[in-house]
C-alpha cells in the first residue's frame, strides 16, 4: 500500500492487513496465471484497443457532416455502435486479466491473501465459469442462427448485416471464459502458497 493508503486507512480507522506488503494491489498480477491464456488475453486486448481509431473516425465523420452540412449518414450510427461492442467483447479478458472490471476494493483490499483468494476460487467455480460456458453454448446457437440468416439490422434504413457482430459474442465469451480459468488456477496457488505470484519484473 501507498503512504496515502495508509494515511487514509488511518483517517478512517480501518485496519490493513499487511500480508502482501510490497504489491500495492497483490491481486493486480498475472504472476500466477497460466501463462498462454495470459499472453492471449494480453495481446487480444492490444489488438482490439485499436478499434478506438476507427470508432473515433467513424463518430468524428457523422459529426462533422452534421455541422456543415446538416446532413446524416444512414450507417454511421450502426457501424460505430458495432466496433463499440465489437471491442468491449473482445476486451473483456482483457480487462479481467488486468483487473480492471469493477469490484468491491475497499472491502477486499484489507483482507489477507488467503481470504482474498478463497472468495476469488469459490466466485470463479462456483458462480462465474458455470454461468460462462451456458452463455457461450446460448450465444453460439444464437449466432449461428443469425448467420444462417443472414440477419441485418431492422431498426435502421441503412439495414446492414448483424451477424458479424453476433458472432463476436461467444468469441468474447470463450476468451473472457478462458481468462477466468486461469484467474481461478492463480487463485488456487495463491491460497496454498499463501501469497500473490508477483509479475515478471515486479
Amino acid at each position: 500500500m501507498t503512504n496515502t493508503d495508509h494515511e487514509v486507512a488511518a483517517r478512517y480507522g480501518v485496519e490493513v492487513d499487511e500480508e502482501a506488503e510490497g504489491i500495492a494491489e497483490p491481486w493486480n498480477t498475472d504472476g500466477g496465471n497460466i501463462g498462454w491464456i495470459a499472453l492471449l488475453s494480453e495481446w487480444t486486448g492490444r489488438v482490439v484497443a485499436w478499434l478506438v481509431l476507427p470508432l473515433m473516425a467513424v463518430l468524428a465523420f457523422e459529426a462533422i457532416r452534421r455541422s456543415l452540412f446538416d446532413q446524416s449518414t444512414r450507417w454511421a450510427s450502426d457501424v460505430a455502435y458495432m466496433i463499440y461492442a465489437t471491442h468491449f467483447l473482445l476486451g473483456a479478458a482483457y480487462t479481467l486479466k488486468n483487473s480492471g472490471h469493477i469490484r468491491t476494493d475497499f472491502v477486499y483490499r484489507n483482507w489477507g491473501v488467503k481470504r482474498q483468494s478463497l472468495v476469488d476460487l469459490i466466485t470463479y467455480a462456483v458462480f462465474f465459469i458455470p454461468v460462462m460456458l451456458i452463455a457461450i453454448k446460448v450465444s453460439t446457437e444464437f449466432a449461428w442462427r443469425s448467420f444462417e440468416q443472414r440477419e441485418r439490422v431492422i431498426q435502421s434504413p441503412w439495414r446492414g448485416p448483424i451477424w458479424p457482430l453476433k458472432a463476436m459474442l461467444p468469441l468474447g465469451l470463450a476468451l473472457w471464459t478462458l481468462q477466468s480459468v486461469s484467474e481461478y488456477v492463480k487463485s488456487v496457488r495463491a491460497y496454498f502458497e499463501e501469497t500473490w505470484r508477483p509479475a515478471r519484473g515486479d
